[in-house]
């Protein structure tokens, strides 16, 4: 632990010259490793004074560097005392990960994301096992609580697991498609399985890893709101005592895998991924935007109780969304039925609105479609599917979906362009 602490803190008092770190300014730079706690102030106040797109890289950088210092001097500070702790537990390591953890998701730790992962994997080994409740161990899954499933009356068009070339064909003229088996290589579903709480607790060093909950139905609700919490907090108070929260907690649109990356060597990306696909349809919302190319593709985690809900949008990149835990209903409108979906546009605080619907889907299922405030809507066609566990859904540049977990579910999205 010592050596490596050592090295990393080495590494910090001489960042390269071509380092972004340098534009803080040497008065800052120099006082990484006595001061931290100062730096990881001023560089918030920084970091919350841009839009996070247009955030200096510098104060990104000054943000990580000083959250590892900071780390470290609190690893030595233990490690210097601890035959005066009588705590034979791993308590400590806590506030320590949590540090880490917030590098990682407020700033992002750029060229410092391997140096962070070492640091917690020299924690992990210096700590002791540690395991869940008897009752957990005994019953190593999730609550079963599945909501009512509704009447496919439109289904998806699906394949078993489509070839490349005509995957491509496929794409000429896009839409949206089921794949079967095409998961079935990926540990994920099998050996390190993620259906299982224990296997979660394990990879996220006995829950102590942070990660960003949306707390509410939908982002598009009054009262939702979002918070950073333990993994261990999120499945005990979502996942495993499921229906007992006040309100839904969803780990939605977040990048786990370069936060923890070995859940990222339980999945692999789907070669279809790899395809160029064709730009949005002309004349859609999508088709004028100035999108960015990825060179490669975006993953992201949904992780979250029954009931979790991504209302009715559309997303600027080709996706394909597998199910790896548990089961989601999906809905799928072409883009050329947009004007039908009424678009919310910009909103207050300039924050442009215009990729999400002002229909509740769900109210509209529960109530009937308000024929006044929306009479487009039931002129709407659209397309649907129960998205089970293997499974995966191709929804192409520009179509709005509606996404809706019946159990608990694992799902991971695929962006490419």
């Amino acid at each position: 632990m010592e050596d490596v602490c050592n090295t990393i803190l080495e590494s910090l008092q001489y960042p390269s010259d071509s380092d972004p770190i340098h534009e803080c300014g040497t008065a800052a730079t120099s006082l990484v490793s006595r001061r931290p706690h100062d730096l990881i102030r001023l560089a918030h106040d920084k970091i919350h004074s841009f839009p996070f797109s247009n955030v200096p890289v510098c104060w990104r950088r000054l943000y990580t560097d000083a959250s590892i210092a900071k780390a470290i001097l609190a690893i030595r500070s233990h490690l210097a005392n601890a035959h005066e702790s009588a705590s034979k537990d791993n308590e400590w390591m806590t506030d320590i990960v949590k540090i880490l953890d917030m590098a990682l998701i407020m700033a992002g730790a750029p060229l410092r994301q391997s140096m962070v992962e070492d640091l917690i994997a020299a924690l992990q080994k210096h700590s002791s096992p540690e395991r869940l409740s008897k009752r957990r161990r005994v019953e190593d899954s999730f609550p079963i609580c599945e909501l009512s499933a509704p009447d496919i009356r439109f289904p998806i068009p699906s394949h078993s697991r489509i070839s490349m070339s005509e995957f491509e064909k496929h794409l000429k003229d896009p839409s949206p498609l089921i794949i079967q088996n095409a998961l079935t290589h990926w540990p994920a579903l099998h050996e390190r399985p993620w259906k299982s709480p224990a296997y979660f607790m394990e990879k996220t060093f006995g829950g102590r890893r942070l990660i960003p909950v949306e707390i509410g139905r939908s982002y598009t609700d009054e009262g939702w709101g979002q918070s950073i919490i333990t993994f261990k907090d999120f499945m005990q108070k979502y996942l495993l005592n499921e229906g007992q929260a006040e309100k839904t907690g969803y780990l939605a649109q977040h990048d786990l895998f370069s936060q923890i990356p070995s859940l990222r060597n339980d999945i692999s990306i789907p070669d279809y991924c790899y395809t160029s696909p064709p730009p949005p349809p002309a004349g859609t919302p999508q088709a004028d935007k100035d999108i960015p190319h990825l060179a490669e593709p975006l993953l992201n985690a949904w992780f979250g109780p029954a009931g979790t809900i991504s209302p009715l949008h559309t997303d600027p990149y080709h996706n394909i969304l597998c199910q790896v835990v548990g089961k989601k209903y999906v809905r799928l409108y072409n883009p050329h039925e947009s004007e039908k979906l009424y678009p919310r546009g910009v909103e207050d605080g300039g924050i442009d609105m215009g990729n999400t619907s002002q229909v509740d889907v769900e109210a509209v299922k529960q109530e009937g479609v308000p024929g006044t405030q929306f009479p487009l809507f039931r002129e709407a066609t659209y397309v649907e599917t129960i998205l089970s566990e293997g499974e995966c859904v191709y929804i192409p540049v520009g179509w709005w979906h509606y996404v809706r977990s019946l159990t608990v579910s694992f799902s991971v999205s695929f962006w490419w362009n």
